[in-house]
């Protein structure tokens, strides 16, 4: 147990708040007959078919072994959102949890993301969890001929005629990052249709069913270390560094962000950032990157 005080507190809360009578039982009252709001630990355990007391070891973490295996249903009758299942499972386990609660999650992106896509000149980006594209920016539209932008950027990059020219070296640049990514997505998410007709499809070509299949095939998300070369439809030849992020909130999302760099050549690697910062890094001071 990690933090017993944590998750005591954390599913009291959330007993609080469920009324037992949407769940057809009846609410307990005090000693003076008034009602008193939310379920009790006799509840839950009628609810989960739990012998007596199990449910109370569980909160107050006394149980021998707590695992996500044992918290998913006490998560699904509390309606624990994505941030609580994930608090739930570290403050039990130390760890945070392997899938999320919903398999549904990580489709629903909020609005705010839209405005951040507004204030870069970099090519970016907005996909969900099965990298349907959800917003993105007029870098990201020049990217491609006629500024078509792919539905679904995942199918695009791994099925595509045309990518595999756009993606340049695409069997031994981009393929390898491609792949593992979909493997692990959906291993996560086993139950999003996107990402099974993604998987279908993946071992119906032979040029990406072939390193599907692979098990030296690692898994890696793109790495902001690395450069790969990529033909921008405008620009030409050039390096692209793919910089991703997760958006809090949306389980698999990815917020991503090309930086692209026109030219035959590599660029040349730059030392990492450490704390403490410097100064602010902004356009008005000048980051030496190229923009699309």
């Amino acid at each position: 147990m990690r933090n017993r005080q944590a998750l005591q507190a954390l599913l009291a809360r959330a007993r609080a708040r469920v009324d037992p009578v949407e769940l057809g039982l009846a609410p307990r009252a005090d000693p003076r007959g008034r009602r008193v709001q939310g379920l009790t630990h006799e509840h839950m355990t009628r609810l989960l078919g739990w012998p007596e007391h199990k449910y109370g070891y569980v909160e107050r973490g006394r149980l021998a072994h707590i695992g996500p295996d044992v918290l998913a249903p006490i998560a699904r009758i509390l309606h624990l959102s994505e941030h609580e299942w994930e608090a739930v499972v570290l403050y039990a386990t130390g760890l945070l949890p392997a899938h999320p609660l919903d398999p549904r999650p990580g489709t629903a992106v909020p609005w705010p993301w839209e405005r951040v896509l507004r204030t870069t000149d970099e090519i970016a980006y907005i996909n969900d969890v099965a990298w349907d594209v959800v917003a993105y920016n007029t870098a990201f539209a020049r990217l491609f001929r006629n500024h078509v932008v792919p539905g679904n950027t995942m199918r695009w990059m791994l099925f595509a005629p045309e990518a595999r020219t756009v993606l340049m070296d695409w069997e031994h640049s981009w393929l390898p990052l491609l792949v593992p990514q979909l493997r692990n997505a959906v291993s996560a998410h086993p139950h999003n249709r996107t990402l099974a007709r993604l998987q279908a499809d993946a071992r119906l070509d032979p040029a990406v069913a072939a390193a599907y299949d692979s098990p030296s095939q690692e898994f890696m998300g793109p790495r902001a270390d690395e450069s790969r070369p990529l033909l921008h439809a405008e620009l030409g030849p050039g390096w692209a560094t793919m910089c991703a992020a997760g958006p809090f909130g949306v389980p698999g999302g990815r917020l991503m962000f090309i930086l692209f760099d026109p030219g035959e050549r590599r660029p040349a690697p730059r030392p990492p950032l450490y704390a403490p910062a410097p100064g602010p890094v902004d356009p008005a001071h000048g980051s030496g990157a190229a923009t699309a």
